[in-house]
C-alpha cells in the first residue's frame, strides 16, 4: 500500500505542486457535497489530471469514493520531507 501511495503522490505531484499541493487536497474542502466522502469528480477539481486508475489506487474499499482515512493516506506521503542519499558534510 505505501508504495501505491508514493507512486500515486509522484504521479499526483505532477499536477499541483508543493504547499500548493497541501492547501489544494483539504478533505472538507474538497466534499462540495457535505457527504462525508470525497469523488473522484470532487477531487479533480484540485488535480484535473487525475485519471480513474490513480483514483481506484486510493480508493481501498472500491466503494467509488474516498473515504476520510483513504485520504488521509495520501497525505503524509505528499508532505513528507524528501530523503536525501548525500553524506553529512565534513568538518
Amino acid at each position: 500500500m505505501n508504495k501505491t501511495v508514493l507512486s500515486l503522490a509522484a504521479i499526483i505531484g505532477l499536477s499541483v505542486t508543493g504547499g500548493a499541493f497541501a492547501q489544494a487536497l483539504d478533505f472538507n474542502a474538497l466534499d462540495a457535497n457535505a457527504d462525508g466522502v470525497v469523488s473522484m469528480e470532487e477531487l479533480q477539481t484540485a488535480i484535473p489530471d487525475l485519471t480513474p486508475e490513480s483514483f481506484a489506487m486510493l480508493d481501498t474499499d472500491t466503494d467509488g469514493s474516498l473515504s476520510a482515512e483513504e485520504f488521509a493516506a495520501l497525505m503524509p506521503a505528499t508532505e513528507a520531507p524528501a530523503n536525501t542519499m548525500e553524506a553529512p558534510a565534513a568538518q
